[in-house]
């Protein structure tokens, strides 16, 4: 059966988590063709190539053509030449998806400089340009729960022209991002959806909240109003969530600061790990490497139980000058019957293992995020694991994508019936 292709471009597009969700949705009739896929940070842009060519040479019917992959300025891009590149006219891209940058939003990054994170807050508004440039049919745009209480920045502001159009603008200007956001997309003319989806109950292993906000371009639309994606995600969900165990119990034990580079690997038989295995040769196993920690550090690991925390260790915790105000997820020890906390930056938190005295190990970190076995990602140790850190989980993201399909699907017939002479 030959699908649906959808013309797909991103935007803030990272290490490719977002994209590749929508690359893996396995919709029966919508197939997401990624056209061309930017960001602004070398290594991210490497890691996406790298992983956008090995899928093409090892699953060609899942990634027929390879996306360009650019290492820009998403601020400065020119939409005009990406059209061109693209061979396509303001308004028949398909849909633009993007993450823009969301530490300034995120509560876990308390010691970020205040003018940084207002000006990678400023990014929300700069994805919304590209928008208005691109004229997407739909587009969808992820980040973090925070932007629901973080306050605009200076610059999101509407013109006179849009004030004039939507006066309610004025009188009610957006006390947080997400109503600008909101606002935003309906000035540029999109019936919009959106909500906040936690990705354990997508498949993932982890509690990971991340704020979705899609819309479709008004005019192809006969019905106002009439634009959700809950009823399809609803139809998605589990409530059998995927523990720690299941994730990532058959992976080989390491030692602190070790790592694996044996090819006796073997897979178990759960489903998930059969999902994260595909397209791999069985014995093939990469990145399963732990961070070296001092030897007092693995101490304290051994006395934190399963689900505790620093709290367990309080009156060691010497070295942190204000303990009381340190995230509750530092020096975390998973549990293996449950769903990991959040994954964020894992080495930095210092998440431990359930059951072994060590830190994570990067390829444990990216089975707990949802990436395949087989991605990889560039850089050195600490870049790849911030990138991992910034990521959407992919089967996330491909839960969400196989909404999007499903609404399109629905929008297209909707116009067939009131085309259709018999409907009259």
């Amino acid at each position: 059966m030959t699908k649906v292709e959808l013309k797909t471009g991103e935007i803030f597009a990272g290490a490719g988590g977002l994209g590749l969700g929508f690359i893996l949705a396995e919709h029966p009739i919508i197939k997401f063709q990624p056209l061309f896929a930017i960001d602004n940070d070398a290594n991210s842009v490497s890691s996406y190539k790298h992983n956008m060519n090995w899928l093409h040479q090892n699953a060609s019917s899942v990634l027929p053509q390879k996306p360009g992959v650019f290492n820009r300025d998403v601020e400065q891009l020119k939409i005009p030449s990406v059209l061109r590149w693209a061979k396509l006219e303001a308004g028949e891209l398909d849909l633009l998806i993007g993450g823009p940058p969301c530490q300034g939003f995120s509560s876990s990054n308390k010691t970020s400089k205040a003018d940084n994170k207002t000006d990678r807050n400023r990014l929300t508004k700069v994805f919304f340009d590209k928008v208005n440039d691109f004229q997407p049919k739909m587009f969808l745009i992820e980040n973090v729960q925070g932007l629901r209480w973080t306050k605009p920045t200076d610059d999101m502001a509407f013109s006179n022209a849009q004030e004039s159009m939507f006066p309610e603008y004025a009188s009610h200007p957006p006390t947080n991002v997400r109503e600008f956001l909101i606002q935003k997309a309906t000035a540029l003319g999109y019936q919009i959806w959106h909500g906040i989806l936690d990705a354990v109950n997508f498949g993932v292993p982890q509690h990971r909240l991340r704020f979705f906000l899609f819309g479709v371009r008004q005019d192809l639309l006969t019905k106002p109003n009439s634009i959700s994606l809950i009823s399809y995600l609803n139809k998605l969900m589990i409530t059998d969530h995927v523990s720690v165990s299941k994730a990532i119990g058959d992976l080989p034990e390491v030692g602190n600061g070790q790592s694996w580079n044996d090819d006796g690997y073997h897979p178990s038989e759960e489903e998930y790990v059969q999902k994260m295995r595909n397209f791999m040769v069985n014995g093939d196993l990469y990145d399963h490497f732990t961070t070296k920690h001092a030897d007092y550090v693995i101490e304290r690991y051994k006395k934190i139980p399963e689900g505790q925390n620093w709290k367990s260790i309080r009156n060691e915790m010497t070295n942190y000058k204000t303990v009381e105000n340190t995230h509750s997820n530092i020096y975390r020890r998973l549990k293996r019957d449950e769903p990991a906390n959040t994954i964020s930056h894992y080495r930095k938190s210092m998440l431990i293992h359930p059951t072994q005295h060590r830190g994570l190990s990067f390829r444990e970190a990216c089975r707990l995020q949802s990436f395949p076995d087989w991605f990889r990602f560039m850089g050195t140790s600490n870049q790849q694991q911030q990138q991992l850190a910034n990521a959407v989980p992919p089967l996330m993201a491909s839960k969400v994508a196989y909404s999007i399909a499903e609404c399109w699907l629905n929008i297209q017939s909707e116009e067939i019936r009131e085309i259709s002479p018999t409907s009259c």
